[in-house]
């Protein structure tokens, strides 16, 4: 972060200064007292689980240069430390990394969407990095909190960013844009995930796309024509430019999947991606658009491709003991578990193809039906075995059978350590084994515990 006056952060939150400390200037945010470095500015943020005004005094202690409370003092007073406060720290959080960000004039892209979000950031990310020095959200800092930390890093090097929006509950995705303020703005797809809290997929639809919501003249949106939702956006207000395969503005045509990745032209111009996977041909696509508005050439692109790594858990395929692992575990949705169900059957394998499918979480009460329909899925595909864990899954596992697939061919676990069991036995050298589910299920156990004993 760059250097920020104690005047400007006070007045970009709308605070009230209880006591000025003896530091004025800062270069540094924290919303957690263990990680805080020395002059930092401590955000105290109430979350689900714990509060952290249960934590000013430690931050002081730490080293922290300000505190912003919406509390009353917590008793730091008397300590070398700046004290404000606000109304609601989360929302003060926003407004300073609102205010942080309008002091840079550089290309934003915020990125949402039901799946393949982290993904489509990365790639495009990796795009914009052959040419530009390109800030982007690492891990999971995609919601409330995390997006302002990432906006925080900003600095005077630093020539675009690539921002992920993600979603907990209604109203969030226009949040966080009135405070990011992007000039262009994706949606991926329209999908299941946090069904449980918006109702149905139109609700989703609305809160996706209120990323657009205070977009003008010189705004772009980029969305998937090929989305059965996402093909009726449209605006008086700004630019929308529709990509995909079947339908949009800019499209993919010549298209060649297989197990070592996708190749597709764009306008004649020829493009080739590592990871495998249709979804993959469309993740592509909008980081192409979105070189070409920011002026990229055909070979940047290339090496922006050439150049990419997936972030942890998502599709990373490694061998253990001469058997293929895709670990696609971080998260899950009906959507997403399909994309990567066929990455799988897809691929060649000398031996067995084996899904491990735990819960797929936050689909209300449809969760049961998403569960068994896609079980049917599953029997569709070229896929010998099913492993399944978890309480919804059970409803996956009878989809299954119910899709023709052989009792034998179906496991269903109660835990993870029993998967394992079951894994070890079954999967042999030349197998290929997909780990997918809900980041909640934490299939990345199974992942450790079957390499430890495959290796052991």
């Amino acid at each position: 972060m760059e250097k920020i006056t104690l005047n400007e952060l006070v007045q970009s939150m709308n605070g009230s200064l209880l006591k000025e400390g003896s530091k004025h200037i800062y270069d540094a945010v924290s919303i957690d007292s263990r990680s805080l470095e020395p002059g930092s500015i401590f955000f105290a943020i109430r979350g689900e689980n714990m509060d952290g005004h249960d934590y000013v005094a430690s931050a002081v202690a730490t080293g922290a240069a300000a505190v912003v409370i919406h509390r009353e003092d917590m008793g730091v007073r008397a300590a070398d430390a700046a004290v404000i406060k606000v109304d609601d720290t989360t929302q003060a959080l926003l407004d300073f990394a609102g205010y942080y960000r309008s002091l840079f004039h550089i290309p934003i892209v915020a990125v949402t969407g039901s799946s393949g979000k982290t993904t489509t950031k990365d790639i495009v990310a990796s795009v914009l990095s052959a040419k530009y020095n390109t800030l982007k959200t690492q891990g999971n800092l995609n919601n409330q909190t995390g997006m302002p930390l990432t906006v925080l890093q900003l600095n005077s090097s630093h020539e675009a960013a690539v921002i992920e929006l993600g979603l907990c509950d209604k109203g969030e995705i226009a949040t966080m844009a009135k405070s990011l303020r992007p000039d262009i703005g994706i949606v991926t797809n329209v999908g299941y995930s946090h069904l449980e809290k918006l109702g149905t997929r139109q609700g989703i639809y609305e809160e996706k796309v209120s990323l657009f919501a205070d977009f003008g003249a010189r705004n772009a949106a980029v969305v998937n024509r090929d989305d059965g939702f996402l093909k009726q956006y449209h605006s008086g207000n700004h630019a929308v430019i529709g990509v995909g395969i079947s339908e949009g503005d800019i499209k993919a045509t010549d298209v060649v999947l297989n197990e070592e990745g996708i190749e597709f032209c764009v306008n004649a111009e020829r493009y080739s991606f590592s990871l495998p996977g249709r979804h993959n041909v469309y993740n592509c696509l909008v980081a192409v658009t979105i070189g070409k508005m920011l002026h990229l050439t055909q070979e940047e692109i290339q090496k922006g491709f050439d150049d990419f790594s997936p972030s942890k858990n998502r599709m990373d395929f490694q061998t253990v003991a001469e058997i293929m692992i895709i670990n696609d575990c971080y998260n899950s949705n009906p959507d997403a578990a399909r994309a990567a169900l066929d990455v799988l059957s897809d691929m060649q394998c000398d031996g067995k193809k084996i899904a491990v499918l735990a819960d797929m979480l936050e689909l209300g009460e449809q969760a049961g039906v998403l569960h068994e329909e896609l079980g049917v899925y599953v029997a569709q595909k070229n896929i010998d075995r099913v492993i399944t864990v978890g309480e919804q899954a059970a409803h996956l596992a009878q989809g299954c059978r119910m899709g023709g697939m052989e009792e034998e061919r179906v496991e269903h676990c109660l835990n993870n350590e029993q998967v394992v069991q079951y894994l070890v036995q079954t999967a042999h050298k030349g197998d290929c084994v997909l780990l997918k589910g809900s980041r909640g299920m934490h299939l990345e156990e199974v992942l450790s515990q079957f390499t430890e004993r495959k290796r052991g």
